[in-house]
């Protein structure tokens, strides 16, 4: 199997069957823009605070399914996270996400890791993740946080993604699910548990920006 990056191993795991999040699982969502914002930063494409991001470098070719979120971060000044959250997670019309996840959607059809499906009234595509890609990522995951060995940095970027998006449970038991976490929590309390630690800080923070929104709106 191809080699996945961070972004398109939380897709993998994220949508339901019919290649869709639902427009009720915000946290998914946010989730979702988490980890290609993180691939960016990774990437070195991206500098990110917790207020705004700034665009640093040209988006890699390898890269060019995040180019949706790439291009709407590429601006003569830095982005507010608010507006990417608000673009993304908290939009009438969903255009943002739905593009973003179209992108990510067929670099995996090319990949022979989804197919595409159309749906709805409208018959609106969506890209469906193949078994032999779930299950790929999910005992990549098993591998690292369930057996003894090191943990990379991107399988516990992952882990962070799918446990605060809401997206174990399908595919871990409550055991599992358990075991997990008491390793990410081990490696937060370790010497070189900073980098995890800034990991669950920086998905912290987004979802307690899109929080606000929805309150602010909400009134």
């Amino acid at each position: 199997m191809k080699d996945m990056t961070l972004t398109q191993e939380y897709f993998i795991c994220a949508v339901n069957g019919k290649g869709k999040i639902s427009g009720f699982s915000t946290e998914k969502q946010v989730c979702l823009v988490a980890a290609g914002l993180l691939e960016l930063q990774m990437e070195g494409c991206i500098c990110i605070d917790k207020k705004q991001v700034a665009v640093t470098a040209p988006l890699p070719a390898e890269k060019q399914y995040l180019m949706p979120l790439y291009a709407f971060l590429d601006k003569p000044r830095p982005v507010k996270m608010e507006k990417v959250l608000e673009a993304y997670v908290y939009s009438f019309t969903d255009r943002y996400l739905k593009e973003l996840m179209a992108s990510i959607g067929k670099e995996l059809v090319a990949m022979g890791l989804a197919r595409q499906a159309a749906g709805g009234v409208f018959g609106t595509i969506s890209y469906v993740p193949t078994t032999e890609a779930i299950h790929g990522v999910t005992d990549m995951v098993r591998a690292e946080l369930l057996e003894d060995g090191e943990v990379t940095e991107d399988i516990a970027a992952l882990v962070i993604l799918l446990e605060r998006g809401g997206c174990l449970k399908p595919y871990f038991s409550q055991f599992e699910q358990k075991e997990m976490r008491a390793r990410l929590k081990a490696l937060l309390n370790s010497p070189n548990g900073k980098l995890v630690k800034n990991m669950v800080d920086y998905v912290e923070n987004m979802i307690a920006i899109v929080t606000v929104l929805v309150t602010a709106h909400s009134w």
